[in-house]
Order: C-alpha cells, then sequence, then structure tokens
C-alpha cells in the first residue's frame, strides 16, 4: 500500500478500506480469492493449507451435524474478515483489542450481507465448537500435535490434503452458491428428478445419480444391478456404444461425434460391428470387422468389446430398457457444458481434472463433493478420478436434458436391426442460459 493510502486493492479491484468498510464493497469473489491464497497457522503446516479449505471443512462439518443453512454459511464465512485484513495468530491478537474491535465490526458486516437472518448465541457457539474442532484435526494431521487433552467428535470427513488453490477458490464459490442458492440450480428440474450417469470403471461400473435431494455415486458390478436400482430414473445415459452396425450401409454416429469435437477427436473409438462384437476373440473380431465393415479393430476398441456386449444383450433381453438406457460421450458432454468448444486437458492429469471440475461446478454446485465421495469409496483411484468425473457430467447433461430438452447427433438417428437408436445425446444448453 502506498504511503498514505487507507485503503488495500482487492482482488476485484476495489479500493478497501478496513478500519472504514462499506457494505457494498464486500465481494464474495474477493473472499473466495484471498482465503484460497492465505495459509493457515501462519504458514508453519507441514504443506500449504489455506483458510479457505478450512472453512469449506467448518461448512461440511455444520452440514453433517444437521446445522441449519445460514449457520452453514456462517461456518464457511466465519474468518472472511482475513480476507480484508490477513490473520493473526491468537497468542497475538489477544493482545491487541483496537484490531479485534475493527475484525468483530467488519465480520459482522459480512454475516449482515450474506446471511439470511442474525445469528443466535447459540449459533454462535456452534460455529465456535466446528472451528476449534477442525482446529484439532488439522493440527493431528499437518503439526502431529493435539491441541486439546480431548478430542472433538466429528461427523464429516474433513479434507487436509494439499490442493491447487484456483480449485479451493472455485470451491468455496460453489459451497457459497449451494447454501444461497440451494444445491439444485437453475439449470435442473424445478421438479422432482433422478438423473444417473454410467461408465466404465476398472471393471465395473461408476454410478453418479443426481435428484432434488442431492446427489449418489457407486460401483455397480454389472448394468442389470444399476437398471434394476434406478428402475425409475427419468434420465439413464452411459458412455457406451449402443445401437450396432451389422453391415457397412448402417452409419453410427462416430463420425459426426468427431467433427463436434476437434482437438479430441482421438477419444471417440471405432464401435465394431455386432458380428465381431459376438465374435469368440480377438482374432476373429478383427476378422468380422474386416468383413463387415472394412475397418481394423484397434486395441482400445477390443477393450470394451465386453462391456459394448453386455450392453447390448441387455438392451436385447429387455425391451422396456430400449432407448431409455441412451448413449453419450463424456467429452461431448464436457464440449457442451464449454460453450461447444471440447476440453484439450487430459483428464487423466491434475490440470485436466481440475479444469472439468470447475466446469462442472458452475452448474452443479455439489460437484467436488461428488468427487471426493468417490475418492473415498475408491482411495486407489484418488489421484485419477476420472471415470467418475465423466459419469458425473453424463448426469449433469441428463438433468439439464430434463429441463430444456435434449438433443442428439445426428439430429434424426436411425435404429439398428435390434430396434436402438445409434445416436449421441446432448442438452439444450443455450436454452438454459
Amino acid at each position: 500500500m502506498a504511503e498514505g493510502l487507507n485503503y488495500i486493492t482487492t482482488f476485484s479491484k476495489i479500493h478497501f478500506a478496513p478500519t472504514n468498510p462499506k457494505f457494498e464493497n464486500i465481494k464474495i469473489e474477493d473472499i473466495a480469492h484471498a482465503l484460497s491464497l492465505l495459509c493457515r497457522a501462519n504458514g508453519h503446516f507441514k504443506h500449504f493449507f489455506s483458510v479457505a479449505q478450512h472453512s469449506i471443512n467448518c461448512a461440511r462439518e455444520a452440514s453433517a451435524c444437521g446445522c441449519s443453512k445460514n449457520v452453514q454459511l456462517a461456518c464457511l464465512l466465519h474468518d472472511a474478515s482475513e480476507a480484508y485484513l490477513s490473520d493473526i495468530t491468537r497468542p497475538l491478537k489477544a493482545q491487541l483489542p483496537e484490531y479485534v474491535a475493527i475484525e468483530n465490526d467488519l465480520q459482522s458486516m459480512i454475516y449482515n450481507k450474506f446471511l439470511e437472518e442474525p445469528l443466535t448465541e447459540e449459533d454462535y457457539l456452534e460455529i465456535k465448537r466446528i472451528d476449534d474442532a477442525m482446529l484439532f484435526y488439522e493440527f493431528v494431521e499437518l503439526m502431529d500435535e493435539k491441541l486439546f487433552s480431548v478430542e472433538p467428535k466429528i461427523e464429516s470427513l474433513p479434507s487436509i490434503k494439499v490442493s491447487d488453490f484456483g480449485v479451493v477458490e472455485s470451491q468455496f464459490l460453489s459451497e457459497f452458491d449451494s447454501l444461497t442458492t440451494g444445491v439444485i440450480n437453475n439449470y435442473f428440474p424445478d421438479k422432482p428428478f433422478l438423473s444417473v450417469g454410467i461408465d466404465g470403471c476398472a471393471g465395473k461400473w461408476a454410478v453418479v445419480a443426481l435428484s432434488e435431494h442431492g446427489f449418489e455415486i457407486a460401483l455397480h458390478k454389472n448394468i442389470t444391478e444399476i437398471c434394476e436400482k434406478y428402475g425409475n430414473a427419468h434420465s439413464v445415459i452411459i458412455d457406451m456404444p449402443i445401437g450396432l452396425v451389422e453391415s457397412d450401409k448402417e452409419i453410427r454416429p462416430d463420425q459426426i461425434l468427431r467433427k463436434n469435437l476437434k482437438g479430441k477427436a482421438s477419444s471417440v473409438f471405432n464401435t465394431p460391428c455386432r458380428q465381431a462384437v459376438y465374435a469368440s476373440g480377438y482374432s476373429a473380431a478383427i476378422a468380422e470387422n474386416q468383413k463387415v465393415l472394412n475397418l481394423k479393430i484397434t486395441p482400445l476398441s477390443n477393450a470394451i468389446i465386453p462391456k459394448i456386449k453386455e450392453i447390448d444383450t441387455f438392451l436385447r433381453d429387455n425391451p422396456n430398457w430400449k432407448n431409455r438406457l441412451v448413449e453419450s460421450h463424456p467429452e461431448y458432454c464436457f464440449a457442451l457444458l464449454n460453450g461447444g468448444t471440447p476440453i484439450s486437458q487430459n483428464k487423466q492429469t491434475p490440470e485436466g481434472v481440475n479444469t472439468r471440475l470447475i466446469l462442472l461446478s458452475k452448474y452443479y454446485a455439489d460437484s467436488y463433493r461428488v468427487i471426493e465421495r468417490f475418492q473415498k469409496l475408491v482411495p486407489k483411484m484418488a489421484k485419477t478420478p476420472d471415470d467418475v468425473l465423466d459419469a458425473l457430467a453424463l448426469a449433469i447433461i441428463g438433468a439439464i436434458g430434463l429441463r430444456f430438452g435434449f438433443t442428439t447427433l445426428p439430429e434424426k438417428p436411425s435404429k439398428d436391426s435390434a430396434g436402438l437408436y445409434m445416436q449421441i445425446v446432448g442438452a439444450n444448453i443455450l436454452a438454459s442460459r
């Protein structure tokens, strides 16, 4: 700050006077950005752990404890004044009564701006209890020290890992949106719904189900199990070819999908013909596909033949699911959500995961929680949650489609000999904006 100036310049380029704050100058974007870059414990932890991460954990603990949305939001914002004042350690703060008064006034102004109703004395005690509980577990994990003789009981599983600050900033804003506008946002149906996304995962199927009540995730052994569980779903979309050609006169949407995924066309595999799918072994499948389509089968296409066969067999044996369980492609879903532009980063890299998560969270505020719950469900896949990320994208597209209408590639799809539409399903994203 230049000599003589009584303000700081915030991330959004507002001149903010910490000792004379103005209500209209408090911006949630500035709070989220600054707190994501402020380290807890004055920087003495084993690794960087931000005030924003702590605040998110507090809000989620309040949710797990059954606290009101107002208290959950207060937990998220309980350190928001630090975005403008910075953090001061507890021993020093106790010696600075004037600072404490400034902090209390600013924090009260922040609460008044964002909370729907004033906090009660009981609310403040609960926020303090949760704050201290999160502090205890942060010190256990990051300082190998127990601050209190009695270990506090918590209901949630706080994340204390290293996270990219940009992801944390977006996560903080998503949490704020969730608590101020509701988990189900304006992109989703305004009536009861159930949208299911399915993607192959480690020999099983990863499933994300979204509804007006929230979300659930699971790994299932087979498609029959999934369809039995979600028989009442309004949308069920899977990342697996549906509708198989049996001659070179029939056309699947693979090529038109590639044209819509410029830069990511390699993510679209050639779908084998039905004769190849039901052939006995790779060599026989290659021969059948060469004979029918005059095309080779790549090892990548061959690897998913068992799942293609599983889906095709299920749909032919269960006509009530025909053209109800439908096909899409996750990268096409991401492109639709991204204004028509495919995401170039590899989804198996941290950068690719983060980019997709930030995008998904704009449509569904709990996207980060979906991934975190999957990582706890399948710890060995914590670093590469791309399968559940894909399933989430399919479920989000399904939810948007239920409200604003579905689209298909091609616009008028044809059916195969089993009566299955050969199509890639999308949603009318433009109508949702």
